[in-house]
């Protein structure tokens, strides 16, 4: 029985990668940005890559299972998994938690198969998630690619290899019905620049008045519609945050089109990527 929901599960659409699929591409190495340069771009939703240098950062990009958030391509997510051009030589991938939009476990799990170079960063309750997969196939089970987040809710833990650093912030994730989630937020430095991305956090005081983020310089922070739609959430960023520059992320497209006037009102300068695999320079 276990054997026949293992076939099952990796028949699935969105997974039924062939052998060929999976097989590394030897494609020509991509020209990496120069170091002091970043470069973003945009998977789906609350998905990024950031890329500096040779450090390559994916953030919530592999998933399928949306609702009403945009979701990766098929192709998109075909090419994440078999590190295929452009996402060759991932170095670190960050889950901030184990909603649907943000993460599935068979897709994380076959991406560290077949990316040993790729380390994940996320907290202790998605990880539990890939525990189940790990139970179904033992070749899924990578405990020397991940690192799990062990501070207690509104603390930080920093974790540094490289060009890279990434200190995250264990927050309670927005909604009533998830208050016992925790959504890991996410201080990055890289390429001479510090960018935090938010996850799903609610705009609260616990969620951010103690990680003193409004004294980091925050160049940019990726903050998802409802801060920049509540007043709440404005004094949030205004208090707490306070970015050079913000990324709109988490919009279904239909509230995009009604209300990014309405944003941009209160924000002339937001960044809004409108197009899967849009890149911008920073």
């Amino acid at each position: 029985m276990k054997s026949y929901f293992l076939i099952l599960l990796l028949s699935f659409p969105f997974l039924q990668l062939s052998a060929q699929d999976m097989q590394r591409e030897e494609a020509r190495p991509l020209a990496s940005p120069p170091a002091g340069r970043l470069d973003v771009t945009y998977i789906a939703n609350s998905g990024f890559m950031l890329s500096s240098g040779t450090t390559h950062v994916l953030i919530d990009a592999l998933y399928f299972d949306a609702d009403i958030w945009e979701t990766p391509s098929r192709k998109i997510l075909k090419d994440i998994i078999k590190g295929a051009p452009p996402f060759k030589n991932i170095s670190h991938m960050l889950v901030s938690h184990y909603h649907a939009d943000h993460f599935d476990a068979p897709l994380v799990s076959r991406f560290l198969v077949n990316n040993p170079q790729s380390m994940l960063i996320t907290n202790q309750q998605t990880d539990s998630v890939l525990q189940r997969v790990y139970k179904m196939d033992q070749q899924l089970n990578r405990p020397d690619q991940i690192k799990i987040t062990s501070a207690p809710m509104f603390g930080s833990e920093i974790y540094e290899s490289g060009q890279l650093k990434v200190t995250s912030l264990v927050q309670r994730h927005m909604g009533k019905e998830d208050y016992n989630v925790e959504s890991l937020g996410f201080l990055i430095e890289i390429g001479g620049k510090k960018i935090l991305h938010i996850g799903d956090a609610d705009y609260t005081d616990e969620n951010f008045a103690g990680f003193n983020l409004q004294n980091e310089h925050i160049d940019i922070a990726f903050v998802h519609y409802w801060f920049l739609l509540d007043c709440e959430g404005r004094r949030i960023l205004e208090t707490y945050i306070k970015p050079d520059k913000i990324v709109l992320m988490h919009v279904p497209f239909d509230e995009l089109r009604r209300n990014y006037q309405r944003i941009k009102e209160y924000y002339p300068d937001v960044v809004v990527f409108l197009n899967h695999m849009e890149k911008k320079i920073f």
